[in-house]
């Protein structure tokens, strides 16, 4: 009653106006990632043993090609078998860095501040991806005796040709609490997964 028509098409329009510019805007935040998977060299570094240079490079040819496709998150495999891919002392380097299991990369660097560093430089999160229970892809290649399995054989338990960390076992879930707490203490990660 107390609306003319001149005022109900205006305040229509305004509604209008409010709805439609809020369909059309972005949302303010997205999480757009991808994994970048280290197991048996899936992603990265493309082959065991390559050099300190070489494994850089290849990241941030990675990073790159990531950013410019609109990414803003890399999820990125630490932990891949009861392994690390950085300074541990928890567990031992991993194999898919050097070749051998407990090798440092050479000429030495520690692969998990590098790939923080070279993502944060380029406005990317990083976030640590944990393999929690898999310690060993194929039981028949042996167990190293670097490897926690070989240390704490009561802690695994085998399926197949593969080995993983009994997560009933309050030993065994607490050493994966430690590895991680490690890493969120010590490095400057975005987010664990």
């Amino acid at each position: 009653k107390f609306i003319t028509l001149p005022m109900r098409t205006l305040l229509t329009l305004l509604c209008l106006t409010v709805y439609f510019s809020g369909i059309s805007q972005s949302p303010k935040r997205e999480f757009r990632a991808v994994w970048i998977a280290t197991v048996a060299n899936i992603d990265w570094p493309s082959k065991a043993g390559l050099t300190t240079q070489e494994q850089q490079k290849e990241f941030i040819e990675i990073l790159e090609m990531h950013k410019s496709n609109g990414m803003n998150a890399v999820i990125v495999q630490v932990r891949p078998c009861a392994d690390a891919l950085y300074n541990s002392p928890y567990e031992p380097w991993s194999k898919w860095l050097t070749g051998k299991i407990g090798k440092y990369p050479y000429p030495y660097y520690d692969p998990l501040e590098f790939m923080i560093s070279e993502s944060h430089k380029r406005g990317l999160e990083f976030h640590a991806w944990f393999n929690p229970y898999r310690a060993l892809m194929n039981i028949d290649a042996g167990i190293d005796s670097a490897s926690v399995a070989f240390k704490n054989p009561e802690w695994f338990v085998t399926y197949g040709k593969n080995m993983y960390f009994d997560p009933g076992l309050p030993e065994a879930r607490e050493h994966t609490v430690n590895v991680i707490m490690d890493v969120v203490n010590r490095y400057d990660v975005d987010g664990v997964h």
